[in-house]
């Protein structure tokens, strides 16, 4: 095993050379040469990181890349499962000193894992979360948590597409947790981590490790990105264990995901009489006046002097998730910077057209043809005068899409639906308020409509 073990290490160093020349040298130096090679068990790597920002980095942006130069030299591989390696200083070097003398030549992941400091990011605060009409619900459910309020069975679950806002809010409670109470052990991790450190620990003979750092030492547990679950029941019995294990002793547990617990697929009975009898808090898309609100705390934080003209104008034309306004700004502020040049309505239009052009074009009419597919109606019978109930309702949700997705004026949209402007405002206002019920039968059909079109920007 030394010998091959040996071996690996060189082909590692081999693999990061391969990395280095084909990545830029800031990509391989922040996120690549801090990589530990931990070993290769059947047909996985196992790789050391400093947290978990840095695995979440490397699952989403690099995974691939470092899977592809991995199987040049171990071609049966055919997955990457990341471990903590970072152990605080207070806490690693001293602690192993004054037990050995000196510093080990190995230690074990499991103590590295138990000694990791905090992992969540320190801007994902309470008092950095913008809280409107949108949010409100979920902002008062994770600060309740955190604080320890009496919510119904001690659990919350957070419900929103991406980008809006239920990570910051899961950290937040972290954060506040470890600064008000920092004796409570939070463990936080999303529905996939779960599912990959309960296979690791069955492939390596520690499971009851696993159970016991999650049942007997675990006050408070944040489980993002639920709906990873469907379709793995051995992890999601697992998780009911561990979930009745936490409540039956008081515990605290925060859920996130992109759907209602109920409508998650493939989900064990168990499991969906534990999600569906806790409180659901949905964050909704931000409205005019919150995204504003948005780019004006982020402004702050930058110390950049942001013209309320600009932040309008680019809050009315960047409508998608809160990443995307946010990135927007970062642009605008990098121009500024690069030019020498204060931040005004020109250099805000031009990047936000910039930001925009990235983006996949929507047209009336290719709305239009989705929602006459997904409401089984000819496009004619949309656009024409009849009564009919069901047109109405599709018109109403082709209107309101139209001015979700597209730039157009209500004018615009009136003319290709053969509507007045007051009559689309009034279509739209109405469809709005309807949509206020979160889990009804409406609110999914516009949910299934707006997937489906974001899915047709993709093809």
């Amino acid at each position: 095993m030394a010998q091959g073990r040996g071996l690996m290490d060189q082909k590692w160093q081999e693999i990061r050379k391969r990395l280095h020349d084909s990545l830029s040298k800031g990509q391989y130096e922040l996120w690549v040469s801090s990589i530990e090679f931990l070993g290769l068990e059947n047909e996985t790597v196992v790789l050391g990181c400093r947290n978990r920002f840095h695995i979440e980095w490397l699952r989403e942006k690099l995974e691939i890349r470092v899977l592809s130069a991995i199987r040049e030299y171990f071609p049966l591989v055919r997955r990457v499962e990341y471990q903590i390696m970072s152990v605080p200083e207070d806490e690693g070097a001293s602690n192993v000193a004054e037990e050995s003398g000196d510093l080990p030549q190995q230690i074990a992941i499991s103590d590295l894992i138990k000694r990791a400091g905090p992992v969540f990011h320190p801007r994902f605060t309470f008092d950095q979360f913008v809280v409107g009409n949108c949010n409100h619900l979920a902002y008062a459910t994770a600060l309740g948590l955190a604080s320890g309020q009496q919510l119904y069975n001690g659990s919350a679950y957070l419900l929103s597409e991406t980008g809006l806002g239920k990570s910051h809010l899961s950290h937040a409670v972290g954060n506040y947790i470890c600064r008000i109470a920092p004796e409570l052990r939070v463990r936080y991790l999303t529905a996939e981590q779960f599912a990959n450190e309960m296979i690791y620990s069955l492939k390596t003979g520690r499971i009851e490790d696993f159970k016991s750092k999650f049942r007997n030492e675990c006050d408070v547990l944040l489980l993002e990105k639920v709906e990873f679950l469907s379709g793995k029941e051995k992890v999601q019995n697992e998780l009911v264990y561990t979930l009745d294990e936490l409540m039956d002793r008081g515990k605290r547990i925060l859920y996130t995901g992109n759907t209602y617990p109920k409508h998650i697929p493939k989900l064990t009975s168990e499991l969906q009489s534990r999600l569906n009898g806790i409180l659901v808090a949905p964050i909704e898309a931000p409205d005019l006046e919150t995204r504003m609100k948005i780019l004006a705390k982020k402004a702050h934080a930058e110390r950049v002097d942001l013209p309320a003209e600009v932040a309008e104008y680019m809050a009315e034309r960047v409508t998608g998730d809160i990443r995307q306004l946010e990135s927007c700004l970062i642009g605008l502020i990098a121009k500024m910077n690069i030019l020498k040049a204060p931040v005004s309505l020109d250099l805000a239009r031009e990047v936000t057209e910039v930001m925009l052009d990235r983006l996949p074009k929507m047209t009336i009419d290719h709305i239009q043809q989705v929602v006459c597919a997904a409401c089984q109606i000819s496009v004619e019978d949309l656009r024409s005068s009849r009564r009919r109930k069901d047109l109405g309702m599709a018109r109403k949700i082709g209107m309101y899409l139209c001015r979700r997705y597209t730039t157009e004026s209500l004018d615009s949209i009136g003319r290709l639906f053969g509507r007045s402007h007051s009559s689309v405002l009034y279509a739209i206002n109405e469809l709005t308020k309807a949509l206020d019920n979160p889990d009804g039968k409406l609110k999914r059909q516009v949910d299934f409509i707006s997937r489906r079109l974001d899915a047709s920007c993709l093809m």
